[in-house]
Order: structure tokens, then C-alpha cells, then sequence
């Protein structure tokens, strides 16, 4: 139980620092390495960071109910929000470059999620 909290804290951590960009679009800049000119993009980015602040809220909460179907949602929500940045940054050629900090940190970010997916009761079985 307590490597679950420490898992699901971890994930709460790398979803809510970024998520601070939303209150602080200046950080933006230095975060993905955009040009802080472009007003849509800066908007797009901040909407992201609310995304994610969503997602970092579920892992804090999962942190303190591990046992839930919250903390069953964040890791649903969790891995889907990380496989599809990573597909799309495959897609587009961006693994290295402005994106290459984000990628390596939802790449890590996938590995306490698999351990929290092979910790669940259903996975015993297998």
C-alpha cells in the first residue's frame, strides 16, 4: 500500500509542476520552447497545463485513496494523457529537441504506472 501512495505521488508530482504553467504562462517559454509571441499557442499550452493539473489532482488523490476506483481513474486517465503525447510526439519527429524533457519524463512517468496497473488485484491472476 504505501509504494501505491509513493507511485501515485511521484505522478501527481510530474502532472502538477508543468500544470503550474496555467497561472504562469511565462513559463511556457522556457517549458516546451515556443515562441511566448504566438497569443494562440501561449492560450493552447495554457489549456494544456489545466489538463494536466486535472490529472496531477486525480494522482493526488489516488495518493491518498489507493484502494479506490478515484485512483483506478487516475491511472486510466494518467496513462492515456502520457501514451498519446508520446505517440504524437513519435509521430511528428519530436522526440528530441523543444519536447525532449517531456518526452523522458512521460516515459518515466509510464513505468510506476505499469507497476501500479501489475499491482492491481486482477493482475495477480496472470
Amino acid at each position: 500500500m504505501t509504494i501505491d501512495r509513493l507511485l501515485f505521488g511521484f505522478l501527481a508530482l510530474i502532472h502538477l509542476l508543468p500544470a503550474l504553467a496555467a497561472i504562469a504562462p511565462q513559463q511556457i517559454s522556457k517549458l516546451y520552447g515556443v515562441d511566448a509571441s504566438d497569443s494562440a499557442l501561449i492560450t493552447l499550452l495554457q489549456h494544456r497545463a489545466v489538463l494536466l493539473g486535472i490529472v496531477g489532482f486525480a494522482f493526488s488523490v489516488a495518493v491518498f485513496r489507493p484502494d479506490s476506483s478515484a485512483a483506478w481513474h487516475a491511472m486510466i486517465i494518467g496513462s492515456i494523457s502520457m501514451t498519446t503525447f508520446l505517440l504524437i510526439a513519435t509521430i511528428n519527429r519530436e522526440l528530441f529537441g523543444n519536447l525532449q524533457r517531456i518526452v523522458i519524463v512521460d516515459a518515466i512517468g509510464l513505468l510506476p504506472l505499469l507497476i501500479l496497473f501489475m499491482r492491481q488485484p486482477w493482475a495477480r491472476s496472470f
